[in-house]
């Protein structure tokens, strides 16, 4: 029990380190600014759908909030952390709720999650420079996080098909 143990603490980390690297790599070598301002195709979501799947909630949630904290620490606490916190917190509580409802494939959980993380951030611009006007920006992210999180989806779809972790997985408590 002991080793299996070790093992999902090492699996975990491991793809945290791999969310950190992909979330800070896609903030300054990818900006994808030219589609729209703030606009991120979001590839480290990938890490915590994978999470999601073999591990569960609870990981889900810890590996997701110490991704967020931790790519700060290499961009910056500064007000693009509370509007990525934001973004982060509430996804999240939407992926919880429908993962509760098993109603959504590993699709439908990307694509309300994406779109959800940009309703969060305009709530957190809204209240960081109190402005409402930031709410007409709505639809723009509305359809980015409709394409990212369907690509998203299919990238975690794919590593999930095709990557075993270990036969052991069964055996943790989720």
């Amino acid at each position: 029990m002991i080793n299996a143990s070790i093992q999902k603490i090492t699996y975990l980390a491991l793809l945290l380190a791999i969310g950190v690297v992909i979330s800070y790599g896609e903030a300054v070598l990818l900006p994808l600014a030219f589609i729209a301002p703030g606009v991120k195709l979001g590839l480290a979501n990938t890490i915590g759908l994978i999470v999601l799947y073999y591990f569960g909630l609870k990981e889900y949630v810890s590996i997701g909030f110490l991704r967020v904290l931790l790519t700060a620490l290499f961009t910056g606490f500064g007000l693009n952390f509370f509007i990525a916190l934001a973004g982060w917190a509430l996804s999240t509580i939407v992926v919880i709720i429908f993962y509760y409802c098993k109603r959504l494939s590993i699709f439908g959980l990307s694509m309300a999650s994406a779109v959800m993380h940009g309703v969060g951030q305009i709530i957190m611009v809204a209240i960081l420079y109190q402005t409402i006007y930031i709410i007409n920006y709505l639809p723009i992210l509305f359809f980015t996080g409709i394409a990212s999180g369907l690509l998203i989806a299919f990238i975690a779809r794919e590593v999930v098909s095709r990557v075993r972790l270990t036969t052991t997985l069964n055996e943790y408590e989720k």
